[in-house]
């Protein structure tokens, strides 16, 4: 539905476009679809800058061009076409979790933005569920998706992955003969209902420059495919929504002298959204009718860095890296029910529940090239030390009719964990290795970890969380390794081999988490005894990369050992069936489980045609699939965290005016057979879709460019593998309507861009 309070959106870009000059400007969409694969540096893979044909891992870039041209607006529509990586979140209250990769997700994969750590996810009971959506894509340059475990570069949490964004710096976008930069966007997507507008703004030149970008979105729900409305479970329609984000970044960079650089950059991100919860609505729990439910969710994440580099060639430096940064992250979520108690009558209860956590931290390296006899090395020494405070609070209260208080299952105001800081040190080296006249590279790395976690117990969790062992601090420290190689085979081909390990540090809530419900009849209880998760991963693939042509194929297999399950029944009263005979409650403790294996192939290819048949110069073919296989050796049990089999075809055309271009993406995965769930745990089980997607692009000037696209042209009812935790088991209390939880049917967006 369009609202009169979006044509601003519309408005002010048309205005802008009306003053703009007539002289050149570069058509970025074009440029990327251009760009030579050889040429594509990365820096993920060994925290240096280097051609992805000599890195020893599976790395996928996303531009700045790639969002614009693909119509993106969130961090899933980011990995759409990116087989063998996903985010969920479809159809949920909280809205969009992290990046699962290659069957790891949650907090198992390390997300960073311009090298500080973004917000762990957080959850508890139904009414807390903190997620990782804290990148707003508008202030993208680049994203690097690493798969499998690569802690030996960036510690804990890299246990499945990386996912390291880059956003946009001034002086990539002024110099001293352009010292003024200027850049509007708008766009539209009927998907949500959403709208949004992006300013960028830079002056300077080669010596100093700012550059300001201020994003704005406001949508409404995703529009799925479900067809009935209604209230309950049984609600096919999304539940109404509406949502506000404001993103700001800023940045200051100067260039003291050659070599020298220094970045200030502070950043605030906020968004509402404010929730009719009709799926609730008219729901039975514990003798209790919920009539109504309302939501107001809000998340926040603030911070500033101090970046400092120097490029030479000094004695013993020739590249130097310092950062200094400080992040806030706060997410709050209210929920207010009215509710028909079948014992008492009419009653009216509210729920608070919060997360907090900020980090400071410092990291430092410094790199060096030197050649002993026919070895040529580059090594590079680093330091990462940052704390993280983590809070978290539940809070509300029931009244009847008459407004008189009613005796909660719990106590409140409570916390389900203490607070807790966490100190992570650690130190790692690397050396990059060519030998064979640059035909082998070698990259071994070390990395040693160490952590320590202070859990204070206040008066607002002894209070509520009676009969609770008290807090227990806990410490460990990891050391873990890689080793990767890359042969060239000719200038084109080359194959590689990876071995690399990852852990992840025992989780704060999982150590220490408290929680008593007396009328319920169970608790949760501590275990200061969990070890560190542990991965192992190997990898084995080749590439092909020419100016017509890139293709890769790599097949994995990684190993997870000590995998914390989060609340299970506490092993120590087995021989009761999880009851404490001491209180006769059912007892929840977070355990260590191990042997996970997940084993997979992918392949990918791109290949623009008219570089072998002149006749169909400006036609481009890309494809990828991924296939991965888990399992929980230790019970002989599928991993439902693990994606079937997927992949994604486009075929594209770019005038050779690149004042226009095509391209159809079809995107098809296979259904989630029941052998590949796991049965203790089972979850509704997918059906195998295709869908197509056109977008194109239109230069109307030389410096506006219009993006359109229209997605599931064939208006396809489908529902994702890694949305179907929400749905529940078919058959059983609380069982969802699949339809709410399934992706758009056919919809459209539509961006304009000015560039002054």
């Amino acid at each position: 539905m369009f609202h009169r309070r979006h044509a601003k959106w519309i408005v002010l870009p048309l205005l802008a476009s009306s003053a703009v000059s007539a002289s050149a400007a570069d058509n970025d969409t074009a440029a990327s679809a251009d760009n030579d694969a050889s040429e594509i540096v990365i820096v993920v893979g060994t925290r240096t800058e280097r051609a992805l044909s000599d890195t020893a891992a599976t790395v996928s870039v996303r531009t700045a061009e790639d969002i614009e041209r693909e119509l993106t607006r969130d961090i899933a529509d980011l990995v759409r076409f990116e087989p063998g990586v996903s985010v969920a979140g479809t159809g949920s209250r909280f809205g969009l979790s992290g990046f699962n990769i290659r069957g790891i997700g949650g907090n198992r994969v390390l997300t960073v933005v311009d090298n500080v750590r973004v917000p762990e996810e957080f959850s508890f009971g139904p009414f807390l569920d903190a997620r990782r959506d804290f990148v707003d894509v508008d202030v993208i340059d680049r994203v690097e998706i690493g798969r499998g475990p690569v802690s030996a570069l960036y510690g804990s949490d890299a246990l499945g992955g990386v996912v390291a964004v880059t956003t946009l710096k001034p002086f990539d976008l002024v110099s001293e003969e352009d010292p003024l930069y200027g850049r509007f966007r708008t766009g539209y997507s009927s998907a949500d209902e959403s709208f949004m507008g992006t300013a960028n703004l830079a002056f300077g030149d080669d010596s100093i420059a700012g550059l300001l970008t201020i994003t704005r979105r406001e949508g409404e729900e995703t529009n799925t495919a479900g067809g009935f409305g209604g209230t309950g479970f049984s609600r096919e329609q999304p539940d109404p929504v509406d949502i506000q984000t404001t993103n700001v970044d800023a940045k200051f960079s100067f260039v003291p002298s050659e070599g020298h650089e220094l970045t200030v950059n502070v950043f605030r991100l906020d968004s509402e959204n404010d929730s009719i919860i009709l799926s609730d609505a008219n729901t039975v729990s514990r003798g209790v009718l919920t009539t109504d439910r309302v939501t107001e969710d809000a998340r926040e994440r603030t911070g500033w860095s101090l970046d400092y580099r120097y490029t030479g060639e000094a004695t013993l430096i020739d590249d130097l890296q310092l950062k200094v940064y400080s992040q806030s992250s706060d997410t709050e979520q209210l929920t207010f029910d009215e509710r028909v108690s079948f014992s008492s009558g009419p009653q009216s209860r509210r729920r608070r529940s919060v997360f907090e956590q900020e980090i400071q931290g410092l990291y430092g390296q410094v790199s060096k090239a030197f050649t002993t006899g026919a070895m040529s090395h580059y090594v590079t020494l680093g330091l990462d030390i940052y704390n993280t405070d983590n809070t978290s609070l539940r809070d509300g209260g029931t009244v009847d009719f008459l407004g008189n208080p009613v005796p909660e299952f719990t106590p409140l105001p409570t916390r389900d964990f203490p607070q807790t800081e966490v100190e992570q040190r650690a130190f790692f080296i690397q050396d990059e290795i060519s030998l064979l006249n640059d035909r082998l590279l070698l990259s071994p790395g070390l990395r040693f970890d160490t952590f320590d976690a202070d859990a204070s117990a206040d008066a607002i969790y002894l209070a509520g969380n009676p009969g609770s062992a008290t807090p227990e601090d806990y410490n460990d420290s990891e050391v873990t390794f890689k080793l990767g190689a890359v042969y060239k085979l000719t200038d084109e081909i080359s194959v590689y081999g990876r071995f690399s390990e990852g852990f992840r540090a025992p989780p704060f809530d999982d150590v220490n988490v408290g929680f008593t419900n007396f009328v319920g009849g169970y608790k949760t209880i501590a275990n200061p005894d969990l070890e560190s998760e542990t991965s192992t991963g190997f990898e084995l693939g080749a590439r092909w990369i020419s100016p017509g042509l890139q293709a890769s194929v790599a097949v994995y297999q990684n190993d997870y050992k000590n995998f914390i399950e989060p609340l299970a029944t506490a092993p120590q009263f087995a021989a009761t069936f999880g009851v404490d005979p001491a209180d006769g409650l059912f007892t929840f403790q977070s355990v260590n489980r191990a042997d996970v294996e997940i084993t997979g192939v992918e392949l990918t290819a791109d290949a623009r045609l008219g570089e072998f048949v002149p006749a169909l110069e400006g036609f481009r073919v890309r494809a990828a699939i991924a296939y991965a296989d888990g399992e929980d050796q230790e019970r002989g049990e599928a991993l439902n965290t693990v994606e079937p089999l997927n992949g994604v075809l486009g075929v594209g055309y770019q005038a050779n005016s690149g004042r226009w271009g095509l391209e159809g993406i079809w995107t098809a995965a296979a259904g989630k057979d029941e052998d590949d769930i796991d049965s203790e745990s089972p979850r509704f089980a997918s059906d195998g879709y295709g869908i197509l997607d056109l977008i194109g692009y239109f230069q109307i000037t030389e410096r506006v460019m219009l993006n359109a696209g229209v997605f599931n042209v064939t208006d396809k009812n489908y529902v994702r593998w890694v949305d179907t935790a929400g749905i529940g088991i078919p058959g059983t209390a609380g069982f969802q309507a699949p339809g709410r939880f399934a992706q758009p049917s056919l919809n459209y967006a539509i961006n304009l861009r000015v560039d002054l």
